[in-house]
């Protein structure tokens, strides 16, 4: 399987069986545009602290699928995340999280990753989802690395959080695992080696906080 970044990654995982977001899954949807910029911000194309997000550097040819994300940000100055989440979030419509959505769907079909499948039970349509192969072998990179023996990946730690706090991990882990995931979090949190995961993991987890917390107030 072709290698997928951290948003590829998450939104094969996170879509449902129609190829969507769930509509109203608050944490879902903020986790995808976490993952979009936890990308940006490891790429170097932004730095982020707990509550501002500036453009650093151009984006990559290879990051274009991001673009979307990368456009809602001011060139010229600093933003406020809450600011850059209330487009998606707190807006009458859902277009600009439509647009984001949409964009690595394309890019995860140019990969072979989506296959077609059909939707509706009078009015039939085609649509795309994940193809299996792209879930198992997502889900099988994190058994490896973190219940298993193999090398841990700083992609795969924040790939783990960020499903873990939309809620996604029960759909392909048992409670053990569920359980021994979390285990292996905190452990590498409190390693030397993971002290660069554990600012990333700790941002994540108050960047998502912070953003259900802005759309539970909206509502």
């Amino acid at each position: 399987m072709k290698d997928l970044s951290i948003a590829q990654e998450y939104l094969v995982c996170a879509l449902n069986e129609k190829g969507k977001l769930p509509e109203y899954d608050l944490k879902r949807a903020t986790c995808f545009v976490g993952a979009g910029l936890m990308e940006l911000q490891l790429e170097g194309c932004i730095s982020m602290d707990q509550k501002m997000v500036e453009i650093t550097a151009e984006l990559p040819e290879k990051m274009a699928y991001l673009k979307p994300l990368y456009d809602e940000l001011n060139p010229e100055k600093a933003v406020k995340i809450e600011k850059v989440i209330d487009e998606y979030m707190i807006t009458f419509t859902d277009k600009a999280l439509k647009q984001l959505t949409q964009s690595v769907k394309d890019s995860l079909e140019e990969n072979g990753m989506m296959i077609k499948s059909e939707a509706g039970l009078l009015n039939k349509r085609q649509i795309l989802v994940p193809s299996k192969e792209a879930r198992t072998g997502v889900i099988e990179k994190i058994r490896a690395e973190l219940l298993e023996e193999g090398e841990i990946t700083e992609d795969v730690v924040i790939l783990t959080v960020l499903l873990d706090q939309a809620d996604c991990l029960k759909e392909y882990f048992s409670k053990y695992e569920q359980k021994e995931l979390k285990g292996k979090l905190k452990e590498i949190r409190e390693s030397s080696w993971g002290q660069r995961a554990k600012k990333m993991t700790e941002h994540i987890e108050m960047l998502i906080a912070c953003i259900i917390a802005t759309g539970a107030a909206a509502h």
